[in-house]
Protein backbone atom coordinates (compact mmCIF):
# COMPACT_ATOMS: atom_id res chain seq x y z
CA UNK A 1 0.00 0.00 0.00
CA UNK A 2 0.95 3.29 -0.77
CA UNK A 3 1.13 6.31 1.73
CA UNK A 4 0.91 10.14 2.32
CA UNK A 5 4.74 10.55 2.03
CA UNK A 6 4.56 8.71 -1.87
CA UNK A 7 1.80 10.63 -2.52
CA UNK A 8 3.99 13.78 -1.61
CA UNK A 9 6.38 12.36 -4.52
CA UNK A 10 4.29 13.18 -7.57
CA UNK A 11 4.23 16.79 -7.11
CA UNK A 12 5.09 17.02 -11.02
CA UNK A 13 6.06 21.44 -10.70
CA UNK A 14 9.49 20.68 -10.94
CA UNK A 15 9.08 17.88 -14.13
CA UNK A 16 11.16 19.55 -17.07
CA UNK A 17 9.17 19.29 -20.44
CA UNK A 18 12.09 19.76 -22.73
CA UNK A 19 13.98 16.57 -21.58
CA UNK A 20 11.68 13.24 -22.27
CA UNK A 21 13.52 11.22 -19.84
CA UNK A 22 12.23 13.24 -17.25
CA UNK A 23 8.55 12.92 -18.49
CA UNK A 24 9.21 8.90 -18.82
CA UNK A 25 10.62 8.63 -15.31
CA UNK A 26 7.45 10.39 -13.67
CA UNK A 27 5.16 7.84 -15.79
CA UNK A 28 7.03 5.39 -14.54
CA UNK A 29 6.65 6.36 -11.14
CA UNK A 30 3.18 7.23 -11.25
CA UNK A 31 3.04 3.12 -12.68
CA UNK A 32 4.66 2.01 -9.55
CA UNK A 33 2.69 3.68 -7.28
CA UNK A 34 -0.78 2.68 -9.09
CA UNK A 35 0.28 -1.38 -8.43
CA UNK A 36 0.43 -0.44 -4.71
CA UNK A 37 -2.43 1.22 -4.44
CA UNK A 38 -6.17 0.14 -4.87
CA UNK A 39 -6.68 1.26 -8.87
CA UNK A 40 -5.73 -2.04 -10.72
CA UNK A 41 -8.41 -3.73 -8.90
CA UNK A 42 -11.80 -1.92 -9.92
CA UNK A 43 -13.99 -4.25 -7.26
CA UNK A 44 -11.56 -2.87 -4.22
CA UNK A 45 -13.52 0.02 -2.54
CA UNK A 46 -11.30 3.39 -2.94
CA UNK A 47 -9.52 5.03 -0.19
CA UNK A 48 -8.73 8.53 0.58
CA UNK A 49 -4.83 8.36 -0.83
CA UNK A 50 -6.24 6.43 -3.90
CA UNK A 51 -8.05 9.16 -4.93
CA UNK A 52 -5.62 11.37 -4.97
CA UNK A 53 -3.32 9.41 -6.69
CA UNK A 54 -6.19 8.81 -9.59
CA UNK A 55 -7.02 12.81 -8.93
CA UNK A 56 -2.77 13.28 -9.72
CA UNK A 57 -3.12 11.20 -12.88
CA UNK A 58 -6.06 13.05 -14.28
CA UNK A 59 -3.89 16.31 -13.89
CA UNK A 60 -0.74 15.01 -15.21
CA UNK A 61 -2.47 13.19 -18.41
CA UNK A 62 -3.82 16.77 -19.14
CA UNK A 63 -0.41 18.22 -18.57
CA UNK A 64 1.47 16.26 -20.69
CA UNK A 65 -1.03 16.55 -23.76
CA UNK A 66 -0.54 20.61 -22.86
CA UNK A 67 2.98 20.30 -22.69
CA UNK A 68 4.44 18.02 -25.23
CA UNK A 69 5.04 20.77 -27.94
CA UNK A 70 8.51 21.64 -25.71
CA UNK A 71 9.60 18.19 -26.02
CA UNK A 72 12.59 17.58 -28.22
CA UNK A 73 11.11 15.85 -30.84
CA UNK A 74 13.80 12.79 -30.97
CA UNK A 75 12.76 12.38 -27.18
CA UNK A 76 8.71 11.59 -28.22
CA UNK A 77 8.77 8.27 -28.39
CA UNK A 78 10.44 8.04 -24.47
CA UNK A 79 8.20 10.96 -22.82
CA UNK A 80 5.01 8.94 -23.98
CA UNK A 81 6.25 5.34 -22.37
CA UNK A 82 3.61 4.62 -19.75
CA UNK A 83 1.05 7.41 -20.85
CA UNK A 84 -1.48 4.67 -22.60
CA UNK A 85 -1.36 2.34 -19.51
CA UNK A 86 -1.81 5.46 -17.03
CA UNK A 87 -5.05 6.60 -19.52
CA UNK A 88 -6.25 3.42 -19.41
CA UNK A 89 -5.95 3.23 -15.30
CA UNK A 90 -6.87 6.60 -15.62
CA UNK A 91 -9.74 7.05 -17.50
CA UNK A 92 -10.79 3.58 -18.50
CA UNK A 93 -10.01 4.07 -22.00
CA UNK A 94 -7.01 4.48 -24.56
CA UNK A 95 -5.18 7.44 -25.04
CA UNK A 96 -6.09 9.41 -28.26
CA UNK A 97 -4.84 7.75 -31.04
CA UNK A 98 -4.38 11.12 -32.83
CA UNK A 99 -2.42 12.32 -29.47
CA UNK A 100 0.22 9.56 -29.46
CA UNK A 101 0.15 8.78 -33.47
CA UNK A 102 1.03 12.33 -34.14
CA UNK A 103 3.92 12.20 -31.86
CA UNK A 104 5.39 9.03 -33.00
CA UNK A 105 4.62 10.46 -36.68
CA UNK A 106 6.77 13.63 -35.99
CA UNK A 107 9.36 10.94 -34.88
CA UNK A 108 9.32 8.65 -37.87
CA UNK A 109 10.00 11.64 -39.77
CA UNK A 110 12.52 13.21 -38.08
CA UNK A 111 14.19 9.64 -37.76
CA UNK A 112 13.10 9.07 -41.75
CA UNK A 113 15.47 12.92 -42.19
CA UNK A 114 18.47 11.60 -40.92
CA UNK A 115 18.58 11.82 -36.98
CA UNK A 116 20.20 9.21 -35.65
CA UNK A 117 19.37 10.32 -31.48
CA UNK A 118 15.93 8.91 -31.84
CA UNK A 119 16.91 4.82 -31.69
CA UNK A 120 15.74 2.48 -34.26
CA UNK A 121 14.18 0.06 -31.56
CA UNK A 122 12.47 2.44 -30.17
CA UNK A 123 11.00 3.64 -33.42
CA UNK A 124 10.29 -0.12 -34.23
CA UNK A 125 8.62 -0.50 -30.99
CA UNK A 126 6.13 2.92 -30.94
CA UNK A 127 5.03 1.78 -35.22
CA UNK A 128 4.47 -1.26 -33.96
CA UNK A 129 2.17 0.09 -31.07
CA UNK A 130 0.18 2.20 -33.62
CA UNK A 131 -0.22 -0.90 -36.02
CA UNK A 132 -1.86 -2.78 -33.22
CA UNK A 133 -4.13 -0.11 -32.87
CA UNK A 134 -5.06 -0.39 -36.39
CA UNK A 135 -3.96 3.45 -37.22
CA UNK A 136 -3.94 4.14 -40.61
CA UNK A 137 -1.43 6.84 -40.25
CA UNK A 138 1.30 3.97 -40.23
CA UNK A 139 0.28 1.69 -42.87
CA UNK A 140 2.58 3.41 -45.84
CA UNK A 141 5.74 4.71 -45.19
CA UNK A 142 5.72 3.74 -41.35
CA UNK A 143 5.25 0.18 -42.30
CA UNK A 144 7.27 0.05 -45.27
CA UNK A 145 10.45 0.79 -42.58
CA UNK A 146 9.21 -1.98 -40.42
CA UNK A 147 9.16 -4.55 -42.59
CA UNK A 148 13.15 -3.38 -44.11
CA UNK A 149 14.14 -3.05 -40.60
CA UNK A 150 13.06 -6.39 -39.45
CA UNK A 151 14.55 -7.80 -42.48
CA UNK A 152 18.21 -5.94 -42.15
CA UNK A 153 17.64 -6.80 -38.57
CA UNK A 154 17.06 -10.93 -39.31
CA UNK A 155 20.05 -11.06 -41.87
CA UNK A 156 22.32 -8.99 -38.94
CA UNK A 157 21.83 -12.48 -36.85
CA UNK A 158 20.78 -15.27 -39.20
CA UNK A 159 23.45 -17.02 -39.17
CA UNK A 160 24.86 -16.25 -35.66
CA UNK A 161 22.06 -15.76 -33.60
CA UNK A 162 24.17 -12.34 -32.55
CA UNK A 163 23.87 -8.72 -33.26
CA UNK A 164 27.82 -8.05 -33.87
CA UNK A 165 27.16 -4.45 -35.00
CA UNK A 166 25.27 -3.46 -32.15
CA UNK A 167 25.77 -2.52 -28.89
CA UNK A 168 24.51 -4.81 -26.10
CA UNK A 169 21.66 -2.53 -25.39
CA UNK A 170 20.58 -2.73 -29.01
CA UNK A 171 21.15 -5.81 -29.41
CA UNK A 172 19.07 -6.95 -26.38
CA UNK A 173 16.18 -4.70 -27.89
CA UNK A 174 16.87 -6.19 -31.02
CA UNK A 175 16.68 -9.77 -29.72
CA UNK A 176 13.15 -8.94 -27.90
CA UNK A 177 11.59 -7.38 -30.96
CA UNK A 178 12.53 -10.44 -33.16
CA UNK A 179 11.46 -12.92 -30.57
CA UNK A 180 8.33 -11.37 -29.97
CA UNK A 181 7.85 -11.50 -34.02
CA UNK A 182 6.77 -13.69 -36.12
CA UNK A 183 9.26 -14.31 -38.88
CA UNK A 184 7.74 -17.51 -40.89
CA UNK A 185 7.99 -15.57 -43.74
CA UNK A 186 11.93 -15.23 -42.94
CA UNK A 187 12.94 -18.86 -41.37
CA UNK A 188 10.62 -20.75 -42.51
CA UNK A 189 9.65 -23.90 -40.84
CA UNK A 190 12.74 -22.80 -38.75
CA UNK A 191 11.64 -20.28 -36.49
CA UNK A 192 11.47 -21.62 -33.34
CA UNK A 193 15.23 -23.30 -33.80
CA UNK A 194 16.50 -19.81 -34.74
CA UNK A 195 14.11 -18.23 -31.93
CA UNK A 196 15.61 -20.79 -29.18
CA UNK A 197 19.40 -20.14 -30.48
CA UNK A 198 19.13 -16.10 -30.42
CA UNK A 199 17.27 -16.20 -26.63
CA UNK A 200 20.19 -18.83 -25.55
CA UNK A 201 23.09 -16.57 -26.95
CA UNK A 202 21.52 -13.17 -24.64
CA UNK A 203 20.45 -15.12 -21.79
CA UNK A 204 24.10 -15.20 -20.39
CA UNK A 205 24.14 -11.24 -20.85
CA UNK A 206 21.28 -10.56 -18.27
CA UNK A 207 23.39 -11.30 -15.46
CA UNK A 208 24.13 -7.78 -13.86
CA UNK A 209 28.06 -7.83 -13.86
CA UNK A 210 28.37 -3.79 -12.35
CA UNK A 211 29.28 -2.09 -15.11
CA UNK A 212 26.07 -1.82 -17.33
CA UNK A 213 24.94 1.59 -17.23
CA UNK A 214 21.24 2.16 -17.01
CA UNK A 215 20.03 1.90 -20.27
CA UNK A 216 21.94 -1.29 -20.72
CA UNK A 217 20.28 -2.51 -17.66
CA UNK A 218 16.91 -1.55 -18.92
CA UNK A 219 17.22 -3.74 -22.00
CA UNK A 220 17.79 -6.57 -20.06
CA UNK A 221 15.33 -6.01 -17.38
CA UNK A 222 12.83 -5.66 -20.63
CA UNK A 223 14.68 -8.89 -23.07
CA UNK A 224 13.43 -10.53 -19.71
CA UNK A 225 10.12 -9.30 -18.89
CA UNK A 226 9.12 -10.55 -22.34
CA UNK A 227 10.81 -13.83 -22.79
CA UNK A 228 9.69 -14.83 -19.11
CA UNK A 229 7.78 -18.22 -20.83
CA UNK A 230 11.39 -19.10 -22.05
CA UNK A 231 13.15 -19.16 -18.49
CA UNK A 232 13.44 -23.15 -16.99
CA UNK A 233 11.80 -21.84 -13.74
CA UNK A 234 9.58 -18.94 -12.89
CA UNK A 235 12.10 -18.56 -9.60
CA UNK A 236 15.10 -18.10 -12.26
CA UNK A 237 13.13 -15.07 -13.85
CA UNK A 238 12.00 -13.55 -10.14
CA UNK A 239 15.78 -13.87 -9.05
CA UNK A 240 17.56 -11.97 -12.44
CA UNK A 241 14.28 -9.79 -12.37
CA UNK A 242 15.18 -8.97 -8.60
CA UNK A 243 18.91 -8.65 -9.69
CA UNK A 244 18.59 -6.38 -12.32
CA UNK A 245 15.64 -3.69 -10.36
CA UNK A 246 18.34 -3.65 -7.81
CA UNK A 247 21.16 -2.36 -10.26
CA UNK A 248 18.45 -0.26 -11.41
CA UNK A 249 18.08 1.46 -7.94
CA UNK A 250 21.76 1.66 -7.28
CA UNK A 251 22.63 2.98 -11.14
CA UNK A 252 24.78 6.25 -11.31
CA UNK A 253 22.61 7.25 -13.66
CA UNK A 254 19.19 6.32 -12.69
CA UNK A 255 16.94 9.50 -12.80
CA UNK A 256 16.08 9.50 -8.97
CA UNK A 257 12.27 9.69 -10.13
CA UNK A 258 13.31 6.03 -12.03
CA UNK A 259 14.56 5.10 -8.89
CA UNK A 260 12.24 5.22 -6.26
CA UNK A 261 10.04 3.33 -9.03
CA UNK A 262 12.27 0.22 -9.26
CA UNK A 263 12.44 0.09 -5.46
CA UNK A 264 8.80 0.08 -5.10
CA UNK A 265 8.68 -2.45 -8.48
CA UNK A 266 10.75 -4.67 -6.66
CA UNK A 267 9.06 -4.82 -3.67
CA UNK A 268 5.20 -5.64 -5.41
CA UNK A 269 7.50 -8.07 -7.11
CA UNK A 270 8.53 -9.63 -3.93
CA UNK A 271 4.84 -9.61 -2.75
CA UNK A 272 4.03 -11.15 -5.60
CA UNK A 273 6.30 -14.25 -5.05
CA UNK A 274 5.10 -14.21 -1.69
CA UNK A 275 1.74 -14.49 -2.36
CA UNK A 276 2.38 -17.88 -5.02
Amino acid sequence: MIDSYMIQLLDYSAIDFTNGYEISAYNHLLISLMQHSELLDYRAASTATSRQLLQKSKEWIKTIENNITATPVHELIVALSGFDLIHRITFRTPASSAFIGGCYLKSFNERIRGNRLISDTDLYSAISDRIQFRDKAFFDKPLQWQCLTSSEWYNECKSTGKFCNSSLEQSLHKARILLDKDLFAFTGRNQEPFKRMLYNNYLSSLTVNGMENAETLRAKLAFLRSNRQRFNSIRQAYTIEQNLLTALTQSADTHQLDRIAYSLDAQFKTHLAEAM
